[in-house]
């Protein structure tokens, strides 16, 4: 399933809100399921059931998830799409360190003249690096629209886009350069 863009941002945003064990316990619980029972999360985590509740205690005023039986202890997170992006986050946390390494090697390999675009724009983006994800989607994403391959133009602006906090100027500036090769 996609999850659109907006979506996507908006949970990562108040996600990031958590302090790092608040992120820790909200990951391993949506490795659990979509349900879960704080029991189980203590059982699986590496803190401790008062770090446990404090942490779903801020997810739950962030509105990632809600407090299903009180008496049971058992959550849930409040969409689907929320405990999918969150999941994905999981997953990410582990490769995202790898893409930043290739990334790198790339840039020093881009020297030689041996590397595409394309290939630092992806690993950037997949690395979680803003600078150089921004920087490498935005150029590719320039030299596709230049090519009308608005498809792939379309694909490296979404990605700078969703490395930059909404409002900014690389936000709005990125935001147009979607929109012209949207209608192109």
């Amino acid at each position: 399933m996609v999850i659109p863009d907006a979506v996507r941002a908006t949970v990562l945003r108040r996600f990031g809100r958590l302090d790092r064990a608040g992120r820790t316990t909200l990951m391993q619980a949506s490795a659990i399921g979509y349900r879960f029972h704080l029991r189980v999360l203590v059982a699986v985590g590496r803190a401790s059931e008062a770090r446990v509740r404090a942490a779903l205690d801020g997810a739950c005023e962030l509105q990632l998830i809600v407090l299903e039986h009180a008496n049971l202890e058992r959550y849930a997170f409040r969409h689907a799409l929320t405990r999918d992006i969150v999941y994905a986050e999981f997953v990410e946390a582990r490769v995202r360190p790898l893409h930043r390494r290739i990334v790198g090697a790339l840039e020093v390999a881009a020297a030689a003249g041996d590397v595409a675009l394309a290939d630092l724009a992806y690993h950037a983006w997949a690395g979680g690096d803003a600078r150089r994800g921004v920087r490498y989607n935005e150029r590719a994403g320039d030299d596709a629209a230049a090519v009308h391959a608005h498809d792939d133009a379309r694909m490296h602006y979404g990605r700078a886009l969703a490395l930059v906090s909404v409002g900014t100027d690389a936000f709005l500036r990125l935001s147009r350069k979607l929109e012209r090769v949207a209608s192109g």
